[in-house]
């Protein structure tokens, strides 16, 4: 059985990346988690300290689940590393009928210009993944499999990763995944 620490860091993942922070009130994740407010506060000062702690939790869930498996997987060519980025985010999206998005992109479109201790480790999580995908790009030049178009890979590795943004963004708000799919299409040619 799950402790009250895991049961709000829990109710806290879903309802954060469903309703976003400001959205989620704090009565919504006692009665979420089933967790009474003095126990909520046994484990975290305030909202903004369990907010912290969901968004490293996130970012571990995102490394295991999806980077590793793509990005990390060295039995993958760099291109095909970087497809599989897109690839699992676009099986994340078609699995919650295009409605939530990506948990990052959402909390930093919410938070970035409100909470300063929010936006942090946002920042760093996208940084993270920037060099990850410059690190394919680079692989991938070196071993002459991707030609990127006459960019570096440092040049190309934030606009890749705002393709995949942009592409989860608007499979949110048409509910249709077809922007993600073109923004696959669109890597593609990139990379050579």
């Amino acid at each position: 059985m799950a402790s009250n620490k895991d049961r709000i860091m829990e109710a806290a993942m879903d309802l954060f990346h469903d309703h976003g922070f400001q959205g989620t009130g704090l009565e919504d994740i006692l009665t979420s988690s089933g967790v009474c407010k003095s126990n909520f506060y046994y484990h975290f000062k305030s909202k903004e300290e369990l907010g912290l702690k969901v968004i490293e939790r996130k970012v571990q869930e995102m490394r295991q689940s999806v980077m590793e498996p793509s990005l990390g997987n060295a039995q993958l060519s760099p291109k095909q590393r970087v497809l599989a980025l897109f690839e699992r985010m676009l099986a994340f999206c078609e699995e919650y009928e295009c409605r939530r998005g990506c948990f990052f992109g959402n909390l930093a479109l919410e938070l970035s210009d409100s909470s300063e201790e929010l936006r942090k480790p946002l920042s760093r999580f996208f940084s993270e993944l920037e060099a990850e995908v410059e690190s394919c790009l680079q692989e991938g030049k070196r071993r002459g499999e991707l030609l990127l178009q006459g960019l570096t890979p440092v040049e190309l590795a934030t606009p890749i990763v705002s393709l995949l943004q942009g592409g989860m963004l608007l499979t949110k708000t048409h509910k249709d995944s077809r922007a993600l799919r073109d923004s696959i299409k669109v890597l593609t040619v990139c990379m050579g």
